[in-house]
């Protein structure tokens, strides 16, 4: 099960590589609480890219994903910052997750 996590995560990396997108990878922040970020000319792309990575990070521990907050910038190319937590698939902070969104654009 861990080599099939590890190669879809060496595919996704690649395949962001390949698109331009730039990604700080997943940074620790405390035990359980982790951050992202991913940019690009695509809205959608850095956005996916970001949410994408951190839960393929949470579903490589066998836990589930809990975004805490999301920071979006836009001036050239779209910017997510995702803030989350890979939580076990009972914990109660799961049911009804809440997250802070936090916009910048141009020129804020």
């Amino acid at each position: 099960m861990k080599t099939i996590a590890l190669v879809t995560t060496v595919l996704a990396v690649s395949f962001v590589s390949a698109c331009g997108v730039k990604t700080s990878g997943v940074r620790s922040l405390s035990a359980d609480t982790y951050t992202i970020s991913a940019d690009d000319l695509d809205e959608t792309v850095a956005k996916g890219t970001a949410l994408g990575l951190a839960e393929n990070h949470c579903n490589e521990q066998g836990k589930k994903m809990l975004v805490t907050k999301v920071f979006k910038q836009h001036r050239v190319r779209y910017s997510y910052d995702v803030t989350f937590q890979c939580l076990n698939a009972g914990d109660l902070r799961l049911n009804n997750p809440e997250y802070e969104t936090i916009y910048r654009s141009e020129g804020s």
